[in-house]
């Protein structure tokens, strides 16, 4: 077993020492000295491919990732939340005369994200966030980045309340509407990005999340080196749905998938994903 990935499941198995609860961040704060740590691992697959008009084309190759993930955030102050998302991926790359294979600590994302105003239904808050990245082989054809870094600016904004339906009074909600730019350094095209998530619990101990992810190549991509799904300038959406529910002994588990809908110079392909939120 290689040495960073034993090291990147004691860092989980850490986090999941911490006392327990259910939460989403989004545009929200974490409480001053406290947290979350949701841990994931996410199957995905393709063997399609968008085309540069964004048509769907069958491939004779497939493209396979696992990841196992550990999405943390902490609370500074009231105002000011840290986080970082280490993943370790397992890629393969087969057909059309590749049978590549790679596996290692991906790009990791470290953010601060700034509450600039709230009240007590809104939250308005920007992010900053950097990538640094991981200790792979960027020429391998199942190469698990360009072995670059990227820095983001992202505007997040959520609202939450209580909506009435028939048989369901006081039903809680939230909404979180996310725009972003990111500069990539050194070879791919930067980007736009549009997140989007609706969230409702319809009873005590059940969350259900609908959600969509949008990301807008522009272009300026000073590379012609092409990292599994994905050419150095592309565009993709996607729509997730999960549902996030209570479990004995204060654990909340998460399950769900998403689909590509929408794509340029990438792969169109599905994921499923498990996962498990805890707050401390």
């Amino acid at each position: 077993m290689p040495h960073h990935f034993k090291l990147y499941i004691a860092l989980i198995v850490i986090c999941l020492l911490f006392p327990i609860g259910n939460a989403f961040a989004g545009a929200w704060m974490q409480p001053d000295g406290g947290g979350q740590v949701i841990t994931t691992a996410t199957y995905y697959a393709t063997d399609s491919f968008f085309n540069k008009h964004g048509s769907r084309i069958d491939q004779t190759s497939r493209y396979r990732k696992d990841s196992l993930d550990a999405y943390a955030e902490y609370g500074l102050s009231e105002a000011y939340t840290f986080g970082i998302q280490p993943t370790y991926d397992w890629v393969s790359n087969k057909g059309g005369g590749i049978n590549a294979s790679e596996n290692g600590l991906a790009d990791t994302p470290i953010f601060l994200r700034e509450r600039i105003w709230h009240d007590d239904n809104n939250v308005f808050s920007v992010q900053e966030l950097a990538t640094i990245p991981g200790p792979y082989d960027k020429h391998s054809q199942a190469a698990l980045g360009y072995g670059q870094s990227d820095l983001e600016l992202r505007g997040l904004y959520g609202h939450s309340g209580d909506m009435t339906i028939p048989y369901l009074n006081n039903l809680p909600y939230f909404t979180d509407i996310e725009g972003a730019y990111r500069e990539r350094f050194d070879g791919p095209a930067n980007e736009l990005r549009m997140d989007l998530t609706f969230g409702v619990k319809p009873e005590d101990g059940l969350m259900l999340l609908a959600q969509s992810f949008s990301i807008a190549g522009l272009g300026n991509a000073t590379t012609n080196s092409f990292v599994p799904p994905s050419a150095p300038n592309y565009d993709l959406s996607k729509i997730q749905l999960s549902g996030v529910v209570d479990v004995p002994y204060g654990f909340s588990l998460q399950a769900g998938g998403s689909v590509d809908v929408y794509g340029r110079n990438t792969g169109g392909g599905e994921s499923l994903f498990i996962a498990v939120w805890r707050s401390f």
